[in-house]
């Protein structure tokens, strides 16, 4: 038995490593092709495992910061590196010799020099090269590369809202990236950065309707081009007015920039993804103010429905992010629903608390995508939509509270009446 786990465990690592190299293959094609910086998937892969020890910075008045802060502390935590907290006043001279991260607004720090970050900081904006950033809306990522010492990591912005927008990316492939209102705009590593901006303008055409403003790749194939029709446009259009109507939402007060992407590359590139560039597959995604898919149709209304749900709070947990989405999908198909209630039966003795809080991974296939569908069933059916988009408006870091702000009741009394309700 044990000689037959070590062959499986040795052929699934053959695979894994087959699948790897496929990935970086692909990804070697289109940077060519587009004279990109590589994605380094390999510190992408190791990097907190090498990292070890790391003292995290932040501003004197560091309030704003601290729940983006607490959430890098216990991945890196959970990673077995040893991390302090320091405001910027109180680092030693002995703590520039170590790796240092800086996470905060630019303005919020009075010595940038220190830190030893090779981005030029100018007041309240930044710039790397010849590009300058000064709207409030720009953030950057810095992560110097593979084997320098001691380690020096940046996660800043124009604004504090840039700051919390950045900090939501974890991409530790590339040496810099910038980002305006999450969308990325620049990657580089050295002195060879790429304007994505540009490149969008190469790639992709644009064609608009009611509520969209898509953006096709021009690398589409002719099968996937055929399905952008005007029916299927009256459908997403169709659908826009659907889901608001049942939400209770407000129309977008301007056009819904979709992209379809005919690679995974286009999709992990244009959409802030660089870590699916080593492994994984993205269907779709919301990044900032746009929608991005892989092909045509598939994922769009999902997204489309993640998008205009985001004007309750763009930052809620992500339980609640799909339990919405999937709450809605039941309403419009009862077999569906019923496959949901299947699911969250089959679980019914799991406590639900550490996948609602994160601790516990939520993509597992579809387990927990129809279980926090029913669970917001559960919310909705019992104290009303309204209520729960008053949840919604809570963050990870403060969801206990806000369970007990809106519901007047504590997590742990909710999933015993949940459990009732699941299985009268």
């Amino acid at each position: 038995m044990k000689a037959k786990k070590i062959y499986i465990k040795t052929t699934l690592t053959i695979i894994a490593i087959c699948l790897l190299t496929v990935t970086v293959r692909a990804q070697q094609s289109f940077v060519e092709k587009y004279n990109l910086p590589l994605y380094d998937c390999e510190h992408q892969q190791n990097f907190i495992m090498e990292l070890k020890k790391v003292t995290i910075v932040v501003p004197d008045d560091s309030t704003a910061v601290w729940s983006r802060v607490n959430m890098y502390e216990i991945m890196l935590t959970r990673g077995g590196v040893e991390v302090s907290i320091k405001t910027e006043s109180k680092l030693q001279e002995s703590d520039f010799v170590g790796n240092i991260w800086v996470m905060g607004p630019i303005a919020d720090f009075s010595h940038w020099d220190k830190f030893d970050i090779p981005v030029e900081i100018l007041n309240s904006s930044f710039k790397i090269g010849k590009y300058s950033f000064e709207e409030p809306s720009y953030g950057f990522f810095y992560n110097s590369r593979s084997g320098v010492s001691p380690v020096r990591l940046a996660t800043s912005g124009n604004s504090l809202d840039a700051y919390i927008q950045t900090a939501n990316m974890l991409n530790f492939g590339f040496e810099y990236i910038v980002a305006n209102n999450a969308i990325p705009e620049l990657i580089g590593n050295g002195s060879h950065i790429a304007d994505l901006n540009a490149l969008r303008e190469t790639i992709y055409t644009l064609r608009e309707s009611k509520y969209y403003t898509f953006m096709i790749s021009k690398n589409l194939p002719e099968e996937e081009l055929e399905k952008i029709n005007d029916d299927e446009i009256r459908n997403y259009d169709n659908h826009i007015e659907a889901f608001v109507k049942k939400m209770e939402l407000s129309f977008p007060e301007k056009k819904i920039k979709t992209y379809f992407h005919a690679t995974q590359e286009e999709i992990c590139h244009f959409s802030n993804f660089f870590f699916a560039l080593c492994r994984g597959t993205v269907w779709g995604n919301v990044v900032g103010d746009e929608i991005h898919n892989w092909k045509v149709g598939g994922a769009i209304e999902h997204e489309a429905n993640h998008f205009l749900f985001n004007q309750v709070n763009k930052m809620a947990p992500t339980f609640f992010i799909e339990g919405i989405q999937k709450w809605y999908e039941y309403t419009v198909n009862a077999e569906y629903k019923e496959s949901g209630f299947q699911k969250a039966r089959e679980f019914a003795d799991e406590d639900l608390t550490d996948v609602i809080f994160g601790r516990v991974g939520f993509f597992q296939g579809d387990k927990y995508y129809l279980i926090s569908g029913i669970f917001t069933d559960y919310l909705i059916d019992a104290y009303g939509l309204d209520k729960f988009k008053e949840l919604y408006k809570y963050e990870t870091f403060d969801l206990l509270q806000g369970f007990e702000n809106t519901y007047n009741k504590p997590l742990s009394e909710i999933l015993v009446d949940y459990k009732k309700w699941l299985l009268p």
